[in-house]
């Protein structure tokens, strides 16, 4: 699995600040917060717009994620419910239709091809895929797409944020972590993040040593 760190609120916070100085910022941001709504990084390069408009223009806030574009083809629901993320996401809407990419010329979903792909790259494209394979506990071998490209311009992103650690699967971990701190049952979070057993999720939970610190501050003697 992987390493990377979970973020607290605060350095979200810091993430998509920072992120409004660099080159595309409408799509950096909108990756970040995508991710942390549980997405995983080849499933945001897959995602299409229809995916996340109705075709009356307004955003979802129930994204039902189709089996072909998840991992191990299992398909599952997603929640776009945070007031932040959603206006970060109307941000990248409006770049898109000011950039002209991906546009229908229509008023339904605000003007965008609904089966266009809804993140685009800094040249105005969708992430490209590679094939990789990857071995199951069973010993098969099976072959998934993933999206390294996407992936090296999150690393980027919280390098530049003085975040080394973190990565596109941080949005995942965070979700979790703060979930978790902030009393939400482990079964809860792991129907979220599409785990079929909590074992799984309770890897998922990263406690900074601040927070050690804290809890063992605690008067309790």
């Amino acid at each position: 699995m992987s390493r990377a760190d979970a973020l607290t609120p605060a350095q979200i916070q810091r993430v998509l600040k920072t992120c409004k100085l660099m080159q595309h910022s409408q799509g950096k941001r909108c990756a970040v917060v995508l991710s942390h709504a549980a997405l995983r990084v080849t499933e945001i390069a897959l995602l299409k717009t229809e995916h996340i408009l109705f075709a009356n223009g307004k955003i979802r806030e129930e994204i039902h994620l189709p089996a072909n574009i998840c991992k191990l083809l299992k398909s599952r629901t997603v929640w776009l419910t945070n007031k932040t993320s959603r206006a970060i996401i109307q941000e990248w809407i409006d770049y898109r239709i000011a950039k002209k990419w991906g546009v229908s010329g229509r008023a339904e979903f605000q003007g965008l091809i609904p089966e266009s792909r809804f993140l685009y790259t800094v040249r105005g494209a969708p992430y490209a895929l590679q094939p990789k394979p990857r071995k199951l506990d069973s010993g098969e071998v099976r072959e998934y797409w993933a999206c390294d490209s996407l992936e090296q311009v999150m690393r980027e992103i919280y390098k530049k944020c003085g975040l080394p650690l973190a990565s596109s699967h941080s949005g995942r971990k965070s979700l979790c972590t703060n979930a978790v701190l902030n009393g939400v049952p482990i079964e809860t979070v792991a129907r979220i993040l599409g785990h079929s057993s909590p074992e799984t999720t309770i890897d998922y939970v990263v406690i900074q040593p601040t927070r050690i610190k804290q809890m063992c501050s605690i008067e309790w003697i």
